[in-house]
């Protein structure tokens, strides 16, 4: 009898056992399988269209086109005028509408640059005015005595000769510190040879041409340029249609129509090879590698938004293929990006990184080599995928800023674009393939003609950089663009 009883007790504990053991390997396949969608990453839904904050324009019968982007969140508002103003040369005078520009905020008729300054100061606004117009900020509540001053400043310059004389100090001493500074040089370099010193894009301002600008030179730009029927009134914040009506006619109504200019420049084209150019500067102990040339890419064009995607795959954003290439792979450089540009008259790509001497000609080497990479390979899914969450979080986030709306507006009148270009922008990102991306990096991305420019020490990097040049050698050019001979030996060598 008791044997009976531990037979039967054995065999209940190994039954439960068994059961229990049955039971956790059930449940252990049960969550495994549950946790199966972890392994894959859910499918992308559809990209939405994007609902644009609305905004109203209008038009005064002087032609200033006004636009408005209401935001009541704060107790602020913003205005800002564009004036559209096609590029044009400026000669032996190069400067002076950027100087002009500044000068508008110098004095008024009826006010000096203290008074205006003061002025600004005592309601805690903001005054800048640029060759291309003006910006002011305040609280809703200063927006009329704000107002006030912007059209003084705009209808009233007096251009001052004793702040002329004291911005063109301010200038050749600017010029003095640019000569030692790399990215200034090869900014100088580059347009010059992307797009010649006849061309409003490509000249330079020196101290020559500072010394040349005359009160006069100021005054004509601002008769000619600063126009009306060419301009925009963008206005961000706190402020409602009927209120910016009446401001408007109030406050720019008097400001008289001028004659349009048309943009008259010299063709622009392409490099037929790619070419390695060199400025010298003594002592450094990097180089500042620019590989640049000019594009036909117009804004608002269904090439855009998918050069853009080539671009950003290429160098244009921290986890590029040229910055792993270059700064994480072979620790050449702090950062390598690029950038391709549309514009309405001439547009430009352009590839640049600082690098330590030594691999100054391995670091052009593999630039060349990412670039013709894009033009024979179809991207993988997995790394365009991730370009494009990465340029749709960037939008994203610019749409955090109410002045946004108003840029976008701005954009779609200047450049005639479809009134749901920034509302489908993201379907048109999603839409991109790898196919796409080949297209465009075939048409835009071309190592075999692109200026190389080089900033940097002759004696420590000229001997490798004329063994990979192209035939006829490396091309010589001071800080000016101007094509020199080889120097024998730098300053400090």
């Amino acid at each position: 009898m008791f044997k009976n009883i531990i037979a039967i007790v054995l065999l209940v504990g190994l039954f439960n056992a068994c059961t229990s053991k049955t039971t956790s390997e059930t449940i252990t396949k049960t969550k495994s399988s549950a946790n199966d969608f972890r392994k894959k990453a859910p499918t992308a839904g559809p990209a939405p269209k994007i609902q644009l904050a609305e905004y109203e324009s209008f038009t005064l019968p002087n032609g200033l086109t006004v636009i408005l982007a209401e935001d009541h969140s704060t107790p602020a508002v913003t205005f800002n005028l564009t004036i559209d103003q096609p590029p044009f040369l400026e000669g032996d005078k190069a400067g002076y509408s950027a100087m002009a520009g500044d000068l508008l905020s110098m004095g008024t008729k009826s006010k000096t640059k203290a008074e205006i300054d003061e002025s600004i100061d005592f309601i805690g606004a903001t005054l800048a005015t640029h060759a291309n117009g003006i910006y002011a900020n305040s609280l809703t509540k200063h927006s009329d005595k704000l107002l006030e001053i912007v059209s003084d400043v705009l209808l009233n310059p007096s251009f001052p000769e004793a702040e002329l004389a004291k911005l063109k100090k301010q200038q050749l001493s600017g010029l003095a510190q640019a000569k030692d500074d790399p990215k200034s040089i090869a900014r100088n370099v580059s347009g010059v040879l992307k797009y010649g010193k006849n061309h409003p894009y490509g000249e330079i301002v020196t101290e020559h041409t500072i010394e040349n600008i005359t009160r006069a030179d100021c005054e004509k730009f601002y008769r000619e340029k600063f126009i009306p029927n060419i301009s925009y009134l963008v206005v961000t914040g706190d402020m409602n249609l009927v209120e910016l009506k009446a401001k408007a006619a109030k406050y720019f109504g008097g400001w008289k129509k001028g004659k349009e200019s048309k943009a008259d420049l010299p063709p622009v084209t392409p490099p037929t090879k790619t070419s390695i150019d060199f400025v010298n500067k003594p002592a450094a102990v990097q180089s500042l590698i620019t590989v640049t040339y000019p594009v036909e890419l117009k804004p608002g064009t269904d090439d855009v938004i998918k050069a853009r995607v080539a671009n950003a795959l290429l160098g244009g954003f921290f986890g590029s293929r040229l910055n792993k290439n270059l700064r994480e792979d072979k620790a050449y450089t702090y950062g390598a990006r690029s950038s391709l540009s549309a514009d309405r008259y001439v547009g430009s790509f352009r590839a640049s990184s600082s690098v330590r001497n030594i691999v100054t000609d391995s670091s052009i080497t593999q630039f060349l080599y990412e670039m013709k990479r894009m033009t024979e390979e179809k991207p993988p899914v997995k790394e365009l995928n991730r370009v494009k969450s990465v340029l749709a979080g960037q939008f994203a986030r610019s749409m955090e800023d109410k002045a946004t709306v108003a840029r976008f507006a701005l954009n779609t009148m200047k450049y005639n674009l479809p009134k749901d270009y920034y509302a489908n922008y993201l379907r048109k990102l999603s839409a991109v393939t790898p196919e796409d991306v080949l297209a465009m990096s075939k048409k835009y991305i071309k190592p075999d003609q692109a200026y190389i420019v080089v900033v940097g020490n002759q004696d420590k990097v000229i001997k490798s950089l004329k063994g990979m040049a192209p035939a006829g050698g490396v091309n010589f050019y001071d800080i000016n663009g101007e094509k020199v001979e080889a120097p024998k030996r730098s300053i400090a060598g």
